[in-house]
Formats: structure tokens, sequence, C-alpha cells
């Protein structure tokens, strides 16, 4: 093949027309050249674009994993392409190279070859965006007006491709000042990213998007790529976050005021329980687990001779040191470890002067929240007064059990304390004695009063010695009359040998006495067996007696 240079002196026809064709060629190359760096930075900006929103994506919503991997699948397409577009560059310039050394022809396959590179260009960028779940709009600059927009930008606004074409997009801004916003970066820095603004469909719903802006140059002509993807699921998430917050700041604020509303009334119970504790009329106190007083009112020190609770917690080191028996305490800790708490014990203890009170405390265990024993709190009061009462009526009580006793057998005493007001008991068989003192009249009259009760005193006092020597019972005496039962109340089989032999003492023991003249006494006796009742009668001044034949046979056998 021939090769033709421009220097030539002689050019073959339409030389003229091939020039110019090649020249345009050139143009058009260059064109290319700019279109493939406007791919470059279309590919850039939906690489760009596409991980920011990939990151914001998955923080906000998983489900749009596989929209992202398909706009990851897009990105590598367009890169394939930018590749494809860089190695035909080269290409262009291996050929332009040869045109310069090989002629016109060259020249013209390179045309030829550069027209076909730019349509099958843009067919894969168009074939991309479509396929993109992002919002891709082209408008000519400086207008805006729209020249392309691909099928998601069509169905989220809610308008065809022949009724987009020529809007101007600041149209569906919800924000006006959105469209200055964009402008003005553009015009500054050439490009923007990731803004988030909202857009407006046809039917005036609105949502949010994040917008990108490039600066690109196709078929010569100075345009704006735009891309918005869709936000709205990640601003609504936001949006109940924030509410979640404003409510938990609500709840945060609400929860502060109850705090401050129960601090105020907690120091209020507790100024409450301290007045109640300081001015308390019993001792308040608590004992580590140790035995060392760790608090007291005043009035614990009061109690024990202090003036202070201080004071007293110096002079006792250890608690058992209160106690006049020094193992009270160890007692007490018993009782608490087995019950937790204890009531009404009472103690005797020492006062700061050495003297002896009576106390009577209630203490219970504090423990944490796993159980463990913390240390006691409790009350006590000083009970003296009240020991010595309850001393003086047990003293009072005994005084008048033993008189009951001496007017009344054991057993019917019993009953009669246990609210049985009617006795009355019928037996089988029983001994009723009777003894008498040989004329008293006249021993009476020879004696004085005094002399007399004193004689006789005496004698019934050793028969009553007598008869609880025998375990009989003493009935009564009537003058110088002394009568005695066996077999009442209490049955025994040897009723009338107990009874014998009890006279037969009696017998014996009158001997040892004389009359205030000096004179031996004598006692006449009568005994005599069965069946009686006793019982108890009058209300006043009651006796325990006895009836029936037996009685009077025994009286008779006296007489």
């Amino acid at each position: 093949m021939s090769v033709h240079r421009e220097s030539d002196a002689v050019q073959p026809p339409g030389s003229a027309e091939l020039m110019a064709e090649i020249q345009q060629l050139r143009r058009q190359v260059e064109d290319l050249a700019q279109e493939n760096s406007d791919l470059t930075i279309a590919l850039e900006t939906t690489s760009q674009h596409g991980d920011l929103v990939e990151a914001q994506l998955h923080a906000a919503n998983q489900r749009l994993r596989a929209e992202v991997a398909e706009r990851q699948l897009a990105q590598a397409t367009l890169q394939d392409i930018l590749e494809k577009v860089t190695r035909d560059k080269t290409d262009l310039e291996m050929i332009l190279k040869a045109t310069a050394e090989h002629g016109d022809m060259v020249e013209y396959q390179l045309y030829t070859q550069a027209v076909e590179t730019m349509r099958q260009s843009e067919e894969l960028f168009r074939a991309i965006s479509e396929a993109t779940p992002i919002l891709m709009v082209l408008t000519q600059r400086p207008n805006g007006t729209i020249t392309y927009a691909n099928s998601t930008s069509q169905q989220r606004l809610g308008l065809t491709a022949d009724r987009l074409a020529g809007q101007s997009l600041a149209a569906f801004f919800a924000d006006e000042a959105d469209a200055e916003y964009l402008q003005n970066q553009v015009n500054l820095q050439g490009y923007v990213n990731s803004y988030e603004m909202q857009l407006q469909q046809q039917s005036g719903e609105r949502f949010w998007v994040s917008a990108s802006v490039h600066q690109l140059t196709l078929a010569a002509t100075p345009t704006l790529l735009t891309t918005f993807y869709d936000i709205s699921d990640r601003k609504q998430a936001e949006a109940a976050l924030q509410d979640s917050q404003a409510q938990l700041q609500r709840q945060a604020m609400e929860l502060a005021e109850l705090v401050k509303e129960r601090s105020a009334q907690l120091q209020q119970a507790e100024d409450k329980y301290r007045i109640i504790y300081e001015n308390a009329a019993e001792g308040l106190f608590q004992i580590s687990t140790q035995g060392t007083y760790l608090s007291g009112n005043p009035a614990l020190a009061t109690l024990y001779g202090y003036d202070s609770a201080a004071e007293m917690s110096a002079a006792i080191p250890h608690v058992r040191q209160i106690y006049v028996e020094p193992s009270r305490w160890g007692e007490i800790q018993a009782y608490l470890r087995r019950f937790t708490a204890a009531s009404g014990f009472e103690s005797q203890a020492y006062r700061q002067d050495g003297s002896v009170i009576w106390v009577s405390e209630n203490l219970r265990t504090v423990v944490d929240q796993t159980g463990e024993l913390q240390y006691y709190e409790g009350s006590v009061r000083e009970i003296t007064s009240h020991k010595q009462a309850e001393g003086e009526l047990r003293q009072q009580r005994k005084i008048s059990e033993q008189l009951l006793l001496n007017v009344l057998p054991q057993a019917v005493a019993e009953r009669l304390k246990r609210g049985q007001s009617n006795i009355a008991d019928s037996f089988a068989q029983a001994t009723v004695l009777f003894s008498d003192i040989v004329n008293f009249t006249g021993i009476a009259a020879e004696a004085s009063p005094g002399e007399v009760v004193q004689l006789l005193n005496a004698i019934f006092s050793s028969f009553d010695r007598l008869a609880d020597r025998h375990g009989l019972e003493k009935v009564k005496t009537i003058g110088d009359s002394y009568m005695a039962v066996g077999g009442v109340p209490q049955e025994r089989p040897d009723h009338l040998q107990a009874i014998a032999e009890l006279a037969l003492d009696m017998q014996t023991a009158i001997t040892q006495f004389r009359t205030p003249k000096g004179q031996a006494i004598q006692l006449r006796i009568g005994l005599h067996t069965g069946p009686v009742v006793a019982g108890i009668v009058g209300s006043r001044k009651f006796i325990y007696d006895l009836w029936g034949n037996t009685v009077n046979i025994a009286s008779r056998m006296e007489s």
C-alpha cells in the first residue's frame, strides 16, 4: 500500500474532501477521549456513591443487600466498559500514529472504529443505568433540563421517560433551596457527594435520597450526571430512633423528677425517723457482729447512766459487759441465729454506777441481699419496778395459796382455782376421826384467853404435823375438837390403818402438854369407817366439810 503524506506536491483527486473528513475524524476522536474521561468520572461517581450508600444501607436495613450486590455487578460491568474504552483509546492512538505513516485509508478506518466504540459505550452505559436501583438523571447545563432518566427514576418520580424529558430536575426537589445549594457546590468544586435531601413525586409524596452530582461532556454538550439513592428506610429508622431517644429523654426527665421527689420523701422520712429515734422513750441501738455498739439514742445512754451514746460506746468494749450474767449475750445470739428475732428478753444489767437493773430487750438480725449477717438492732426498756412488783405479787400469791391450802385440801384448792364452783364428791369408803380435850371448859376457866389460845395452837399444830406424816387430811377444828379423815379427797385402801395410827400418835403427843396450872391433859378419840360425802359449802369463808352417817357415828364414838 502506498503512503501519502501531506507534504507531497501532488495530491490525488478528492484529497481535500478526504482531509476534511480526517479532520472531522480527529475531532470526533477528541470527543471520544472526552466522553471516555466523562465515563470514567461517571464510573467513579457510581462507585463512590454506591459504597457510601452501601454502608448506610447496611446500617439502616440489611434487606437491601441484594440490591447492593446488583449495583456492584453493574459497577463491575461499567468498569469493563471503561477498560474497553481505554483499550480502544490506545488502539486509536496507535491508528493515528499509523495514519501519519500509512495514509488516509488508515485514518478513515480509525474514524469508523471510533464511532462504533462510542455507540457501544453509550449503549452499555444506558444498559447499566437501567439495571441499577439508583436514580440516574442527565441534565443540560446550565438550565438543568432533563435529557435522560433511567427506569428507576421514572418509577420513583411517577412519570414516564417522555414526560420527564424536557422538565427541570429542580421541579422535583421538595425544598427549592436544595437546587441552589447543589448548583453552588458544583460551581465551587465541580461535584457534590452524598447530599441528603427530599424529592417530591408527581403525586406529591416525598421521599429521602442521598444525591451526588458530577459534570460530564456528552456529544460536546456540558452535562450534569445526578444520582439519587433512596434512603427513606434509613431516615425512617433514624426518625424512629430519634423518637425513641426523645421518649427516653422524657422518661429520664420523669425518672429524675421521681427520684427527686422520692429523695425529698426519703429525707423527710429520715428526718422524721431521726426525731423519733432521738426522742424515743425506749433505748434504741445497733450492735455489730463483734459485739460492739454501733449506735444508740439518748434514751439508751440515760437508761444505763451515761451522758451520751458515744460515751457509753467508748466505756463498753463489748456488750456482754452490760449483763450481770456474761453468758446472757451468747444466749441471745444463739436464739437470734435460730429465729432471727427475739422479743421480751429479760435480763439483769449494770448501770454506770454499778447498780443493777432489770431490762427487757427486743432484737432482730439485719442481713444483706445475700443473707449475710450485718449487725443486730433492737430496743431496750427498764423493767426494774415491774420485776419488783412481779416479785411482790408472786410472794402474795404464794401466801394466798398457802392460806388456801390451810383451809382446803390441795386437790380441792386446785379445782377451785380452775374455776370449778360446785365441788361435791361421794366416797364409798373412808375413815373419820374426831378428838376432844377432856374437861377443856374447866381448863379454860382457870386460864387467861391468851394462855388458852396458845395451848390449843400448840396441841393442834402437833396434830397437823402428825396428819401430814401419815398422809391424812385435816378437815377442821371446832373449839377444842379436831377432825381428820383418811381416804378423802384422795382414795387410799389403807385409810383405816392410817387413821388408827394417827389416833395412837395423837394420844402419845397429848402427854407432852400441861395446863397452865401444870396438870396433865387427856384426849378422847372416836373413829368410824363408811361412806361419806365431801364438798365445799358457802361463798364466803367456805370450808371443806364431810357429811353422812359415818361422820355422825364417829362424833358419837368420841363423846
